[in-house]
């Protein structure tokens, strides 16, 4: 993808949700939906799965089951809407682990990985995540010059921007 334009609402809402599962010390996952022509999306909707909250002596982590990967699968085709990228917070520093490469949610050549350090205690800053590009299936870093050229942040109060949604788990199966 060559560009993603996202609502600056939606991206201080994803960081909301994140952090709310870092106050209780697990990572958590959104997942940004949109449109997408010519090699360019529009996220329309952000969506927090059902995820099993994972914390043991050898990390934190979240699982998203098979069934709920099926569901998504569907509200996708039916509303003609694309998975453009993953969200997910880390506990410190921000960084795309094995555990992440393997088990992406985002499995499309040109997706997105996003990850939110500090449990995303800060402030909603593309700079302050990392961001990864999913490019001849590996999971490539995007440099901090290269995010303003995929990204545009849209100001949620400019007029002509259209009503935007977050979704929970309870939208897909109505």
């Amino acid at each position: 993808m060559k560009n993603i334009k996202i609502n600056d609402n939606l991206l201080v809402e994803t960081n909301e949700i994140l952090k709310k599962y870092g106050n209780n010390g697990f990572e958590g996952l959104v997942l940004w939906f949109g449109t997408v022509t010519k090699g360019s999306a529009f996220i329309e909707e952000i969506f927090t799965p059902p995820q099993k909250s994972i914390k043991s002596e050898y990390g934190v982590g979240y699982l998203v089951s098979g069934e709920t990967l099926f569901s998504i699968n569907k509200y996708l085709h039916k509303t003609g809407l694309r998975l453009v990228a993953q969200v997910h917070s880390h506990p410190s520093r921000a960084y795309h682990s094995e555990t992440d490469d393997r088990l992406a949610v985002a499995t499309k050549e040109g997706s997105f990985s996003l990850v939110v350090p500090d449990f995303a205690t800060g402030p909603a800053n593309l700079h302050r995540w990392a961001v990864y590009q999913l490019r001849r299936g590996q999971w490539e870093e995007v440099s901090s010059k290269d995010k303003d050229r995929f990204f545009t942040i849209l100001k949620s109060d400019i007029e002509g921007i259209k009503p935007l949604k977050h979704r929970w788990w309870k939208w897909i199966w109505k």
